[in-house]
């Protein structure tokens, strides 16, 4: 065997992904795969390439249970952003957005359905592992357009088979996003049918529910309906109460879904740890407005329907004057008093300007957040794009570049930091099904991170500053060193697309 391919990793502590307490090990990497594991100096007498980790930890590579990297990834396949926080796999596809399953990209790097996607990014060697998801919102409109109607059952076997092409490529389940077009059109009855193709598989339906707040409970029923008329398997996006008013269902929620469990369903949630959400800015209409397609064009042809909708932001369902404008981090408010606006005439003006553009609502609790990242079922996921750190996409919501430290932190001060990383490795691992994954063993793939756990956290907030998180010294993906703190300007992209069966 080549020296080259054989890499030593000495002098470290090392957590497993399992919650077992960290032990000083060394570990032996032979081409992509963990060859060994042994106590100090097992290996010495071995030649190859040594890694000094001087008793930092040295921990699986950790998996973004809800990522939304598909387009941006070929765009930056670098992705610095989850790179440097540790991140060594992304599940794709979710909030029922997948690019992947339909036709995309552009010139040599096009594909018609998932199949072509994972070649493009195998050919690409973008730097992290990719998991996709095959999202109802994509073949919705692939099917249907932009309709604002139930489906017919023509259109819901068309699905179907789009949902059942996407299994059978590699997908590791389906998706909604409930608060989206097109999939807020949808009834119970149409993602039943369609969860229905994942019936006797294992592959997971995750949804971003059709509501967090007013609707909760209800929301929820739903989600679980749609489950079980699939495999069974349920994972809930970003779990969390929206808005003051809800805040103290936190219990009834947390006990339907533990009662779920003890009754044998599997059941998952993932979330990231901060108190503001990021979405589209449309998020502030109430309804109807909320479900109109064509807003844009409306508010710029008519003096009497912009007035109408200034009258209808004094009834949002979100808090306007601390929402944020990711391409300038302004509040509503700043945005208001700038220019001698009302709040509501400020909302109306960015509505005109693009009702897609992307906003931060602060409207969680952060006591309600700490309630559900004590739970042992709920692991890390950043609901975040794939970019650099000199993007603007990059430079919004601190969730991009902060979730997996912050989650660190955050779950480790209420349980411990090896629940922490077991939270971010083996757990989602178990729950999409990636096999030899998530956890350092012999025979399992070489994805790892070595950082200093006490220094592991990230400073970012919205002002674009202090992206880079502190304490990652080295992340290696399918055993190669993609970045080492030593290089920081070198990136070895080494990722693979991964299907679940």
């Amino acid at each position: 065997m080549s020296n080259n391919s054989r890499i030593i990793f000495r002098g470290g502590l090392l957590c497993d992904g399992t919650g077992a307490l960290p032990v000083r090990q060394d570990i032996l990497i032979e081409n992509d795969l963990i060859a060994d594991i042994g106590s100090p100096g097992a290996f010495d007498s071995l030649q190859g390439q040594t890694v000094e980790a001087d008793g930092r930890w040295i921990v699986p590579g950790f998996i973004d249970a809800h990522s939304h990297g598909e387009s941006r990834k070929i765009r930056y396949p670098e992705n610095r952003t989850k790179l440097f926080q540790g991140v060594t796999t992304e599940v794709d596809g979710n909030c029922g957005s997948s690019p992947s399953c339909v036709p995309g990209g552009s010139g040599e790097l096009a594909w018609q359905d998932l199949a072509g996607y994972a070649k493009v990014i195998d050919r690409l060697k973008v730097s992290t592992n990719t998991v996709a998801l095959c999202g109802h919102n994509s073949i919705r409109r692939a099917v249907m357009g932009t309709a604002g109607r139930k489906a017919e059952p023509e259109e819901i076997a068309q699905m179907r088979q789009l949902l059942e092409n996407a299994c059978n490529a590699g997908a590791a389940g389906f998706t909604s996003g409930l608060t989206y077009f097109p999939g807020k059109f949808a009834d119970t009855s149409e993602l039943t049918a369609l969860s229905e193709v994942l019936r006797d598989t294992e592959k997971i339906y995750a949804t971003h529910m059709r509501s967090e707040g007013d609707s909760l409970m209800e929301a929820v029923e739903e989600a679980i309906t749609i489950a079980r008329a699939g495999s069974g398997r349920l994972q809930i996006s970003h779990l969390k109460t929206i808005f003051p008013r809800n805040f103290n269902k936190i219990g009834q929620l947390l006990a339907r879904l533990e009662q779920c469990r003890i009754e044998g369903m599997f059941l998952h949630a993932d979330r990231y740890p901060y108190v503001y959400s990021s979405t589209r800015i449309g998020q502030i209409l109430p309804g109807p407005y909320d479900k109109d397609t064509e807003i844009k064009a409306r508010l710029a042809g008519s003096e009497s329907f912009r007035q109408e909708i200034i009258e209808a932001l004094r009834h949002s369902p979100r808090d306007l004057a601390s929402t944020i404008l990711m391409k300038n981090g302004k509040t509503l408010s700043q945005l208001a008093e700038e220019n001698g606006w009302t709040l509501e005439e400020t909302g109306m003006h960015v509505l005109l300007e693009n009702p897609e553009q992307t906003a931060a609502y602060l409207c969680m609790s952060e006591e309600n957040m700490m309630k559900i990242l004590a739970e042992p079922w709920v692991c890390a996921g950043s609901d975040a794009i794939s970019a650099q750190l000199d993007d603007p996409a990059s430079q919004g919501h601190p969730r991009a570049v902060g979730t997996f430290p912050t989650f660190f932190r955050k779950v480790a001060s209420i349980t411990s930091m090896q629940e922490a990383v077991r939270r971010m490795t083996s757990l989602p691992a178990s729950i999409f099904r990636i096999p030899k994954r998530g956890i350092l063993r012999k025979g399992y793939f070489a994805d790892l991170v070595v950082l200093d756990a006490a220094r592991y956290e990230s400073k970012a907030g919205f002002d674009g500053r202090d992206l880079q998180p502190l304490g990652v010294s080295l992340v290696m993906v399918n055993g190669e060193i993609t970045w080492d703190a030593a290089k920081p300007d070198q990136i070895i992209r080494a990722g693979r697309f991964l299907p679940i069966d």
